[in-house]
């Protein structure tokens, strides 16, 4: 991000603000995950060399200029009058790549123990909050993301969650935002599989910051279930929202039974979604 986007950041948290919300920014790598294409002129990187991404590995000073990249793009958001910024540590982005012994096999300081592949994802959030603190802002938000594990043998497990989960809840973050497929999932690996993950970071956050979760909540009856749970403060959504913009008011307004959770041609034409997200979305 530059200072050159500052114009468009301004206009987009100005657009979010008027709506009533919060402007939140999500701020992230995609990793092995970028695609040359939509990269001119630039590498496709992440911890290690990637041969089926055809992704080279960062070396140790491009690994603190991201750190600075991240910390950057928070100073631009806060400039450009957002509420705060979410550190999207999730979804097989750049972060999760270093926590996960999948993708990250570096043996310098930034690689190996679990410890040395949490510390990309620490040393970005410290940097992020330190920029909230240089500018004298408190009410400036920030979020962490994350996914709580991964399906491979040397993918992230319930147990490596809960080590990061004690220290992000160690530091001054308004919420940790978990994002899975289905917000009721129970652990997988590295916890008691008869509980649900939410359930298991729900106890380690001990209070200490809000907890988010996500997940195949489409229904005003999906939000009022995961909400009695307990397990989290509040609960987010994508494909309800793009598929209901007034998914709010309908839910407030009691016509829960208006909200569509398919994506039918009346729908698709009624949408503010740019058509390249629709084949996304459940039909």
């Amino acid at each position: 991000m530059r200072r050159s986007d500052l114009p468009a950041l301004r206009e987009r948290a100005e657009l979010v603000k008027k709506e009533g919300a919060l402007a939140i920014a999500q701020i992230h790598h995609a990793g092995i995950l970028g695609r040359a294409e939509f990269l001119p002129g630039h590498r496709v990187v992440g911890p290690s060399d990637n041969e089926e991404k055809g992704a080279e590995a960062l070396s140790g000073s491009e690994v603190k200029e991201l750190v600075e990249a991240f910390a950057r793009a928070a100073r631009l958001c806060l400039e450009a009058g957002y509420d705060g910024v979410e550190i999207h540590g999730a979804n097989q982005y750049l972060i999760q790549q270093f926590y996960s012994a999948k993708t990250n096999r570096r043996t310098d300081e930034w690689g190996g123990s679990r410890e040395k592949r949490m510390r990309f994802p620490l040393v970005v959030t410290d940097a992020v909050l330190r920029v909230r603190e240089e500018a004298g802002r408190p009410d400036f938000v920030v979020g962490y993301r994350l996914s709580p594990e991964e399906p491979d043998e040397n993918g992230l497990t319930m147990e490596d969650t809960t080590a990061l989960v004690e220290q992000l809840a160690a530091r001054p973050l308004q919420y940790i935002h978990v994002s899975q497929k289905d917000f009721f999932r129970k652990a997988r690996r590295g916890a008691d599989p008869a509980l649900s993950r939410l359930e298991i970071i729900r106890r380690v956050i001990r209070g200490r910051t809000a907890l988010m979760g996500v997940g195949n909540l489409m229904t005003a009856e999906d939000f009022a279930r995961a909400l009695a749970t307990g397990w989290v403060d509040f609960t987010a959504t994508a494909r309800a929202l793009m598929l209901n913009p007034e998914l709010g008011e309908l839910i407030r307004s009691g016509r829960g039974s208006e909200i569509a959770t398919r994506l039918t041609p009346e729908v698709e034409a009624s949408c503010r979604t740019p058509s390249v997200l629709f084949p996304r979305l459940p039909r």
